[in-house]
């Protein structure tokens, strides 16, 4: 009995026991970045830290009491900015997408853009050696790319899409 209550203390303290440590970081004088359990040598230069408190930021303006109907700040009596109900401008000119034809998600794209009668002009990466160098030049890393003006979509979100031509 006196063994197994020995074991169970045993086990308790190694599990129990926590290991208390502190990292160091510095940077030496050629650039690199040291990670250390001990201290930085007395030559290294330690960087101090801003530590921010609440105090430091403007505080948020309360809120206004529900129903009120104002749309004057309490605090600081200015009117808020209107929100403005005008629709944005719609895109104008083609869609430029670029695909390859083994593709689902670059076919579902183009089936919804069709059905949509939305204008656009598809270029197939693997087979126009032109379509492929703009692809890189875009920054291409995955099928398909698709440009609305100078928006860009990696894949196909029709929501993105519809956001991007201005219809939402």
């Amino acid at each position: 009995m006196k063994i197994f209550i020995i074991i169970v203390l045993a086990m308790h303290l190694a599990v129990n026991s926590s290991v208390a440590g502190e990292m160091y970081q510095w940077i030496a004088e050629d650039g690199s970045i040291t990670f250390k359990d001990t201290p930085p040598p007395a030559s290294k230069k330690r960087k101090k830290l801003k530590v921010y408190t609440d105090a430091d930021f403007v505080p948020s303006p309360k809120p206004l009491p529900a129903g009120s109907g104002s749309t004057r700040h309490p605090e600081a009596g200015t009117s808020l900015p209107k929100v403005s109900t005008t629709k944005k401008e719609r895109f104008i000119g083609d869609i430029e997408m670029y695909v390859t034809d083994w593709c689902p998600t670059c076919k579902m794209a183009e089936k919804y853009i069709a059905s949509k009668n939305y204008p656009f002009v598809k270029y197939d990466v693997e087979k126009d050696k032109n379509a492929n160098r703009r692809y890189q030049e875009l920054g291409g890393h995955g099928v398909p790319l698709i440009l609305v003006g100078s928006k860009r979509m990696s894949g196909f979100s029709a929501q993105l899409l519809e956001q991007y031509l201005g219809n939402e």
